[in-house]
């Protein structure tokens, strides 16, 4: 193999001490002076968190207690986390991090740090600041603020493999190589594996290895190409450091078509080879899946299509994996996958909840069943038992079955997140997606479904950044379009509400515009709302729970709570939100509520 280059050795923690010497040092109280022109200016007044963080490892750096500026710490003593604290679930001290990074960044940049005397920086992988006076060339102390080697965890990102074959429809084969190394790899412990949706972000794009790792939050990224002509098959995977762009191992493999599989778990385990070399703390073997070459084709085609997830990209790639397990009974993803589309039909309200479920629960149990030991199969089945079953103490089980096995799968915490949110668990649902939005961080959803967690929580400041995050990312999201209505909703700005889900024809959309426009008093609106609904069931599946949404708003209780038994027996994705979603919140103090969480297994 070759790959003469080494890994840089990665700096101790008496290496990261030297970040505050210089040779003009700055006074503590130069220090103090600067944190608190910083805590009360404009752009962190606001962020009380964000303050907090800052003046604690500022204060604990000056009095020299640098040790205890450790993640675990930090959560106990910043973010009022328990001696339970487990940062592999709850990210929210590197999540946080990465805010201040940002937040220092602009401060000095854009705000009136500009003129100021002292820099305070925060380098990525340390929690210890850095003190310098801001001389005549301030912008590259500035830098200064990532210019660091990471300590600890490192995070590795796999980007999409670049299609050199001579049919450009070979695209699906090229991106199920990369998904399958990184699935590979988020078997490994003490290791961030960024995403899929993420890492794609970067598909097709001509962009600075450095600033996809800024981008990612990466330390390390895996990238390659792949030329398939007939039977042949030539794959090239180089890793690169992001920070220095020093490439650290490179390869190239040309084998048969057959031989695929073994390429796939080569790499991977190079990569996992390579950091143990100088994390001790990387454990755990990489694993491949190795089906029948013609299933897996046949899996990644189907699979391509689940990604674009449009109603009409499911349905298709349904098709596709009914024929496969036709012909491969024992295809475990396919049958999960199968699960998994019908399962996003029902939550985009393509299709009913209960229409779907045999077939959804049929093929959650047999994936399970064939492929116990895979983080997807187990987070499937967590889906169908929390969402479809309201089998909620098993579920959370099974997502924890599925982050022992895959520590780094952003989907499964995406999913315990949301299944201890129904259940009113609402701080740990906002430690789950943290954890998710590290390993996730340019994904819509994960942006979109913070922001509904802060607007539960009646922050509505974050969630408006959130949703706004999402809508940079896909500015069409379905999902932060409908929280970005609830939020306005609760504000009491009618308006907006109708301004922004106007445009929309999605049923809960339109439910939700009605009762906008029954808070307005216009009962004409309304009702031209709910014959819409009424036009649009005539030709597609309009879940009860639409009208449900009207109902509240013109303040028919008794419309509302038949609607929301409907909905509950239609197996209405977001009705399990029952018990914390503020905008039912009018309907708890009447007793049918306690009979509606009571068929959801939800305490009141």
């Amino acid at each position: 193999m070759s790959g003469g280059n080494q890994m840089p050795t990665l700096p101790s923690s008496s290496e990261k001490s030297l970040a505050n010497s210089a040779a003009d040092p700055v006074p503590a109280t130069a220090v103090r002076d600067q944190l608190a022109r910083m805590v009360n200016s404009p752009g962190f007044v606001s962020s009380v968190r964000l303050c907090r963080f800052l003046t604690h490892i500022v204060n604990r750096t000056i009095d020299g207690d640098i040790d205890s500026l450790k993640e675990f710490s930090i959560a106990m003593e910043v973010f009022d986390r328990t001696s339970e604290y487990d940062p592999n679930i709850d990210a929210i001290v590197r999540v946080e991090a990465r805010r201040l990074r940002a937040k220092l960044k602009a401060y000095y940049e854009e705000g009136q740090g500009t003129v100021d005397p002292v820099l305070i920086g925060l380098r990525p992988g340390s929690y210890v600041p850095v003190f310098r006076w801001l001389n005549a060339q301030p912008a590259k102390h500035r830098e200064e603020i990532a210019a660091a080697p990471p300590p600890g965890r490192i995070c590795v990102a796999v980007l999409p493999f670049v299609n050199m074959s001579p049919e450009p429809e070979q695209d699906y084969f090229c991106d199920g190589i990369s998904e399958e190394i990184t699935n590979s790899l988020t078997r490994v412990s003490s290791l961030n594996v960024i995403a899929r949706t993420s890492a794609f972000h970067f598909k097709g794009a001509s962009i600075d290895i450095r600033e996809v790792g800024q981008r990612l939050g990466a330390n390390l990224v895996i990238e390659g190409s792949v030329r398939k002509a007939g039977e042949q098959l030539r794959i090239t995977a180089q890793a690169i450091q992001t920070e220095s762009g020093h490439h650290l191992w490179s390869e190239t493999f040309r084998r048969e078509l057959k031989d695929v599989f073994a390429i796939q778990e080569e790499i991977a385990q190079s990569v996992a080879d390579l950091l143990r070399l100088h994390m001790p703390g990387v454990q755990g073997a990489v694993q491949s899946s190795a089906p029948n070459l013609d299933a897996y084709t046949a899996y990644l085609q189907a699979r391509f299509l689940i990604h674009q997830q449009s109603p009409e990209a499911l349905q298709a790639a349904m098709g596709q994996l009914r024929k496969l397990v036709e012909v491969y009974p024992d295809y475990a993803l396919a049958y999960s996958d199968m699960a998994a589309a019908n399962g996003l039909l029902a939550l985009f309200g393509a299709v009913s909840g209960r229409e779907v479920y045999p077939e959804v629960k049929a093929n959650a149990e047999r994936g399970y069943a064939l492929a116990p030991e895979s983080g997807e199969t187990c987070t499937v089945l967590g889906g169908l038992r929390a969402w479809f079953e309201y089998r909620w103490d098993e579920a959370n089980e099974i997502y924890d079955r599925a982050l022992k096995l895959q520590p780094s799968h952003a989907r499964a915490h995406r999913f315990r997140a949301m299944a201890l949110l129904c259940q009113g668990n609402i701080e740990a649902a906002e430690a789950g997606l943290l954890r998710s939005a590290e390993l996730d961080p340019l994904s819509a959803s994960d942006c979109a479904r913070m922001a509904y967690v802060h607007y539960v929580k009646a922050d509505y400041d974050l969630a408006a950044k959130d949703l706004r995050q999402s809508f940079e990312l896909d500015r069409d999201y379905p999902e932060a379009r409908l929280y970005e209505g609830l939020l306005h909703f609760q504000q009491q700005n009618y308006e907006a509400v109708i301004q922004c889900l106007s445009p929309s024809v999605s049923p809960l959309d339109i439910g939700l515009l009605a009762a906008a426009h029954a808070k307005e008093g216009s009962l004409s609106r309304t009702e031209e709302c709910i014959e819409r609904l009424h036009q649009l069931a005539a030709r597609q599946y309009v879940t009860p729970l639409a009208e449900g949404f009207a109902a509240i708003g013109m303040g028919d209780f008794d419309l509302a709570f038949k609607c929301l038994d409907e909905a509950i027996n239609h197996k209405t994705i977001f009705i399990n939100l029952l018990a914390v979603e503020p905008f039912f919140q009018p309907l708890h103090a009447d007793r049918r509520s306690a009979k509606l969480l009571k068929k959801l297994n939800l305490s009141h």
